[in-house]
């Protein structure tokens, strides 16, 4: 069995290391995550289906960074529209 490091895991999916690592505390559950100081241990075999799941996340990330741009310049025009009218 062929074991992956986040960082050849990167490699695979065209991303870095720390966007990695986020995606892969998002998909796996709190206690099955390696604690401080230990490794990730991921299996080669399972590459085709973390891809899959990588590019819907990444997507799902973009969607959520989009929403939050528009409303922090939602508040940001709320904001100047309050103190014009002070």
């Amino acid at each position: 069995m062929s074991v992956l490091t986040p960082t050849m895991l990167a490699e695979k999916l065209d991303s870095d290391p720390r966007t990695v690592r986020k995606f892969l505390r998002s998909i796996t559950p709190r206690e099955e995550q390696p604690g401080k100081g230990s490794r990730w241990a991921i299996e080669a075999k399972r590459v085709a289906t973390l891809r899959k799941q990588f590019k819907k996340w990444v997507a799902d990330e973009a969607v959520k960074a989009a929403a939050r741009a528009e409303a922090a310049a939602q508040a940001a025009t709320e904001a100047v529209d309050e103190t014009e009218t002070d």
